[in-house]
């Protein structure tokens, strides 16, 4: 848990809220540092490495057509067989279910006869503001109840506890992928592409206000950990935040080695939403730590044609076309990766290691100076620096590095890991 304490940040902005048809989270974004619950509240004015996965909130939603059932048809077959049986997956309402005690604490604070005058959706958010604006950041994606048990959740987590919270009371709600650039982290062989979601709270509809059009309806962004993100994002259908919810869940437990479990959270969360490019690349990295290479390229090349190009499967499947040593087709998947922007950091990382176990330490902080740039939130970016400058015997910058590295780490233990470099870094000083 990140013991950093959150607080709220009311940011009132007279414009339209924008609904955008067409989620899997970070936070700031940059850098990478929990710690705060934003309300943006809107008056609507008439007029990798071995593999790269998206997460959501902590997931980008499908860019192509709604799915049809001659594409659906035409999807490769999965290799159910090499999984064994399926697990017991919870649904979405069990998973957003509140315990009892829980549900009745909130239900007296919304149905106090002090807290009447407030309206129904702001309400909810003084209740979030009380009781949940001390929250830490976990990287993984919990259930409502436990979110709310142990004060700690991703930014999915914590959009179904708001999901949770406004089901009770009768108040619609919403959600949106913030307009920002992916956060991109790892975790043993696993490079994590993430997104950040955040939760509308609509005023209810009453006479007054029942002919307003959607996209003018005025409503409370709930976001949390950050202040500094866009209040425009793209709109989410219930069904892609439940596909999310599920796909990253499947990508926790494939950093585990877990592929059984991963494989059957991942079709499941196809049963809700099979127009998501990314679960298709999951499914594909599933099959091929699995060893099953053909069903994986099928799946590749599946996602590319109906989808287009896309970073994170073209990555992979090169990567597979390179382990299969076709180079000359891994090289034209390469000059498709080129073409493409890029904001993942870890195949500068890796130069840079290739060029500091080459000799030549220049290049390699070259590498990690363009990474830093385009990563400025990853703490291992700063490490890879600090050794760099350790290497030249600039103990200065290393220590300056070293202390950017633990102020962006998001574990306690890489944090005292951090902190323990600095100790020895004080011991050689002193020594010389």
């Amino acid at each position: 848990m990140i013991n950093h304490h959150s607080w709220i940040q009311a940011v009132r902005r007279p414009e339209y809220c924008r609904t955008v048809a067409r989620l899997p989270c970070l936070h700031d974004l940059r850098p990478k540092i929990p710690g705060r619950l934003v309300r943006l509240a809107f008056r609507a004015l008439p007029g990798l490495l071995a593999l790269t996965l998206a997460l959501s909130g902590c997931a980008a939603p499908g860019n192509g057509p709604e799915p049809s059932a001659d594409t659906r048809s035409s999807s490769p077959a999965l290799r159910d067989d090499l999984f064994g049986e399926p697990p017991e997956i919870p649904e979405f309402e069990e998973f957003i279910a509140l315990d009892p005690e829980q549900q009745d604490e909130f239900l007296d604070f919304f149905h106090a006869s002090r807290n009447s005058s407030i309206q129904p959706h702001r309400r909810i958010h003084v209740y979030l503001e009380r009781y949940l604006d001390d929250i830490g950041f976990s990287d993984r994606t919990l259930s409502v109840s436990e979110t709310i048990r142990t004060g700690q959740g991703n930014c999915m987590s914590l959009a179904l506890a708001t999901t949770a919270f406004a089901r009770l009371a009768n108040v619609e709600v919403g959600w949106q992928i913030a307009q920002s650039e992916p956060v991109y982290s790892s975790s043993g062989s696993v490079v994590y592409s993430a997104n950040h979601i955040q939760t509308r709270l609509y005023l209810p509809v009453d006479a007054s206000n029942r002919n307003l059009l959607d996209f003018i309806r005025p409503y409370i962004l709930i976001d949390y950990f950050t202040s500094n993100l866009p209040s425009i994002g793209r709109k989410l259908k219930e069904n892609q935040v439940i596909g999310m919810m599920y796909q990253n869940q499947a990508v926790e437990t494939m950093a585990e080695d877990d592929l059984d479990t991963s494989f059957w959270l991942l079709k499941k969360a196809m049963q809700h939403d099979d127009a998501n490019p990314d679960l298709f690349n999951a499914l594909a990295v599933v099959h091929r730590r699995a060893g099953a290479p053909d069903t994986a390229e099928r799946l590749y090349r599946y996602t590319l044609d109906r989808f287009g190009d896309n970073l994170l499967v073209l990555r992979n499947y090169h990567r597979l076309l390179i382990a299969s040593g076709r180079f000359a087709e891994a090289e034209q998947i390469n000059e498709r990766i080129v073409a493409l922007d890029d904001p993942d950091p870890f195949p500068l990382l890796a130069l840079g290691d290739e060029a500091a176990s080459d000799g030549e330490p220049e290049r390699a902080l070259a590498y990690y100076e363009k990474a830093r740039k385009v990563a400025p939130y990853l703490h291992e970016v700063y490490w890879k620096i600090a050794r760099i400058h350790i290497g030249r015997g600039d103990m200065r910058s290393a220590r300056h590095a070293i202390e950017k590295a633990r102020k962006n780490a998001l574990v306690d233990a890489d944090r005292q890991t951090y902190q323990a470099k600095l100790w020895s870094l004080d011991r050689m000083a002193e020594r010389n």
